[in-house]
């Protein structure tokens, strides 16, 4: 048995319940071919780097799973028949792979990309901390206070 992982991009015009379906159909695909889902992380709609299909925002998902070397070609055949389905690619993370062996994990959750970014006061004050001269803080304190 291989692990493996699948990112893959879904139509974002879709409703919840058609993407849902999707999900079920992609686990089932797993899960009859003699595999098993490990991990399976919806990302939500986040904006696409460049044009896929026409469309500039995808709905994102992670999944993580087990199985023969066969159940990857089947997966992606499927998903090149759907669609649904915009994008996806599948790497393999290990040869041998036993269930029993691996640790358990925390949940993942979707990453905030840079265009989601509101604040930057947590990065500011992690720069300021840094500064290791307390003269050079100060200089710092007063060209701020300058530019306001």
């Amino acid at each position: 048995m291989r692990k493996y992982e699948a990112f893959i991009i879904i139509d974002p015009d879709l409703s919840e319940d058609t993407v849902i379906a999707v999900d079920d159909k992609l686990k089932n695909i797993v899960t009859t071919n003699g595999g098993a889902v490990l991990d399976y992380v919806p990302w939500g709609k986040k904006k696409l780097a460049y044009p896929v299909k026409k469309r500039n925002r995808g709905h994102y998902v992670v999944m993580e799973f087990a199985g023969a070397a066969g159940l990857v070609a089947e997966l992606e055949r499927n998903m090149r028949l759907d669609e649904r389905v915009l994008k996806f690619i599948t790497v393999k993370l290990a040869d041998r792979y036993d269930p029993e062996a691996e640790p358990a994990k925390d949940p993942k959750a979707a990453p905030r990309f840079s265009d989601e970014e509101e604040s930057y006061g947590p990065a500011v004050a992690l720069i300021e901390e840094e500064v290791a001269d307390p003269g050079e803080k100060e200089d710092l304190e007063a060209e701020e206070e300058g530019e306001e």
